[in-house]
């Protein structure tokens, strides 16, 4: 594979190397885009040089930027991050989890292949990958932990049944402990398999609330680690918004704001719900997680 640093990319497009890297810093702190990083330099590749030559066009073109985004990500899907390993939380060391057996995406589409639930909930995962990254990237807590945690948030509801996922009615005493349950599942997968301690804890807390009277450990306020906080706030406009397996019939942005602003300080921390609708007026969903 072809690489490249700032300076090549600067010499193929004729532009200043300080505006290219502010491109790809917009790219990465407003969408789900990577570049890897080796010895403190970016480290790009063909697609990178695409996404670049494509953004050098548009601004020629007089595109605001913020359109220029939005077509990035609609026109190019992100790309997949090479170095998973947070050595605060791993017990992996890089060769493990990169063999394939133990990579958090692999695992994730593996299973999504194979098991019918987990390919139900398959886009709404990415879709609440993708808000949580943006989400945390605003309040300064993101890492590789809270990305993988948000894509394998539901992986343990691959264990229950379908009729009691998709039940349109009220669930039974046994079947909404047999929901729960999922948290619980999620965390030991990702923990057992993975050997992600913090990813684990973060899927674990996804369902508490702000008021202890969430599942599993009824935490509150603050003992519910903030990037737990954060997936459930996302994972709960994706279900409001996008999530096409909702019975209900869909909100609108405005109304999901309504709803979360009700929530804040009860099921939600309240400061996560004012940044996290900020950070809603500057991203775009891209398309092709809208399925």
């Amino acid at each position: 594979m072809v690489k490249y640093n700032l300076q090549d990319l600067s010499s193929q497009l004729g532009k200043n190397a300080l505006s290219i890297e502010k491109w790809f810093n917009e790219l990465e702190n407003k969408s789900n885009y990577y570049v890897p990083v080796e010895d403190d330099k970016k480290v790009f590749n063909e697609e990178d040089l695409k996404v670049a030559t494509f953004i050098s066009e548009k601004k020629e073109e007089k595109m605001p930027f913020s359109e220029i985004l939005k077509q990035v990500n609609e026109k190019f899907p992100p790309r997949q991050k090479e170095d998973r390993v947070n050595k605060d939380s791993s017990t992996l060391d890089k060769k493990e989890l990169h063999s394939g057996e133990n990579d958090p995406e692999a695992l994730f589409y593996e299973i999504a292949q194979d098991n019918e639930i987990i390919q139900l909930y398959k886009y709404h995962s990415l879709r609440v990958m993708f808000l949580s990254s943006a989400l945390a990237k605003k309040v300064n807590c993101y890492n590789e932990d809270l990305r993988i945690a948000a894509l394998l948030h539901d992986i343990g509801k691959m264990g229950v049944s379908k009729k009691i996922l998709m039940k349109p009615g009220k669930l039974t005493e046994l079947e909404y402990t047999i929901i729960q349950s999922h948290s619980h599942v999620g965390n030991v997968i990702v923990r057992k398999h993975l050997g992600l301690t913090n990813a684990a804890r973060y899927i674990r807390d996804h369902h508490e609330r702000w008021d202890g009277t969430g599942y599993p450990r009824r935490l509150l306020g603050d003992e519910i680690t903030i990037q737990g906080r954060i997936i459930s706030l996302c994972d709960a406009f994706d279900t409001m918004v996008f999530d096409q397996r909702n019975y209900k019939q869909r909100l609108s942005y405005e109304a999901a704001y309504e709803e979360l602003e009700r929530g804040s300080w009860k099921q939600f921390d309240g400061n996560l719900v004012k940044n996290f609708i900020e950070v809603l007026e500057e991203i775009t969903m891209p398309e092709y997680l809208i399925q």
